[in-house]
């Protein structure tokens, strides 16, 4: 197969591919003019994306390859070339795409970074599954490999390799994961990027998000934060969560400590409260951002309190954070009241979150206004 990518690179580059029937596929070998620069034969791509190469050749790049293999290289495209190689030139790795697509996968780029020859990949093949599970950094032994195959895929990013392995290596949350069923890519990049509370429940939870056609956005960042939320305001008493199973009742769970913790504000009194927290932590954090038209700072820990109650929200309980200094809050009146938080971000600040009353998301024109704000502060 032959690649004119001078169109997309800008100079006159021809890449020559052998074909899936080939002696040995996805070998390739680039040129420009008539001098090659440049080959590579086994787990060495040539340097431009399988996307690219699948826009330009289409059908013509896979014919001829099997169902399982093109189904794992569209699941980790950015493995297309090496995934194509070991398949096609070991029987072994195109049984293994397969069996176990997800730890051909990571057998895949391990074997990249750990620069194996082919005689050695193919030896490393012969292994069962349980052993290759902790070559490739993964605890051993059959319950590992069990959830791997067991685990469904859509098309991944390479970043979402290193939060596999960040998981699988909890032993906290592998036996959920192990006992959930069906069981998908989404569940374990969910668990890998919670560091809250567990509980069996929880993927429960995830799924009803999962299942949600069509996908509502920002579904998972909602439930990252109401977890968040709860978390804070129950602090080690967590005895409530274990009964939540889908996100209805974690709402529920949620609206009812809100209503409970600003009540209980009421009852100690704002003021005692506010004492309380400036003891705790000294005065309340100045702004890091001026105030801008009907943008302005919560500037004192009773503030901070009030906003809460007035907005019907737990923002109250985000004393800790600001006294930190991870986050900072602001209220925007105009064209509907608004809380705003704000978090470092480099060397600037950006927005964490924003809430209209009772924690609904604010109008498009509201949250134009809140990004109008800190691109000004940031130029």
């Amino acid at each position: 197969m032959a690649f004119d990518l001078a169109p997309a690179l800008g100079y006159p580059l021809k890449l020559y591919l052998a074909p899936w029937r080939s002696e040995t596929p996805f070998s390739w070998a680039s040129y420009v003019e008539q001098e090659r620069i440049a080959s590579g034969n086994f787990l060495e791509p040539p340097g431009i994306g399988w996307e690219m190469l699948n826009a330009t050749q289409g059908e013509m790049l896979t014919h001829g390859m099997p169902k399982p293999v093109r189904r794992a290289i569209a699941n980790a495209p950015f493995l297309g070339v090496e995934l194509a190689q070991a398949c096609g030139q070991l029987p072994a790795a195109r049984e293994l795409a397969e069996a176990s697509p997800l730890l051909l996968i990571m057998l895949v780029d391990w074997a990249i970074e750990t620069r194996l020859t082919r005689a050695e990949f193919a030896d490393c093949l012969t292994q069962k599954q349980a052993v290759l599970c902790d070559a490739v950094g993964l605890p051993g032994g059959p319950a590992t490999a069990k959830l791997l195959k067991c685990c469904g895929l859509r098309p991944m990013i390479r970043r979402e390799l290193f939060e596999l392995k960040r998981t699988l290596n909890r032993p906290r949350t592998t036996a959920l994961l192990r006992h959930h069923q069906p069981l998908c890519l989404d569940h374990v990049v969910f668990m890998a990027r919670h560091e809250g509370f567990c509980w069996p429940g929880l993927l429960r939870v995830v799924d009803g998000i999962l299942d949600t056609q069509p996908p509502r956005p920002g579904q998972v960042a909602w439930l990252r934060q109401l977890l968040a939320d709860v978390e804070r305001i129950l602090g080690d008493n967590r005895q409530a969560l274990p009964q939540v199973t889908n996100m209805a009742e974690l709402q529920c769970l949620h609206d009812r400590l809100v209503d409970r913790f600003n009540e209980q504000i009421n009852q100690a009194g704002r003021a005692t409260t506010a004492t309380a927290l400036r003891n705790e932590y000294g005065a309340y954090p100045p702004p890091p951002l001026p105030a801008y038209g009907d943008l302005t700072p919560v500037t004192s820990w009773e503030d901070l309190l009030l906003e809460g109650q007035r907005m019907r929200h737990c923002v109250g309980s985000y004393h800790h954070a600001v006294a930190t200094g991870r986050v900072a809050i602001y209220h925007l009146r105009s064209p509907e009241p608004v809380t705003v938080a704000i978090r470092p971000q480099g060397n600037g600040w950006v927005l964490s979150e924003a809430r209209v009353k009772c924690n609904f998301m604010p109008s498009a024109s509201s949250r134009q206004k809140i990004q109008a704000w800190l691109a000004r502060c940031a130029g």
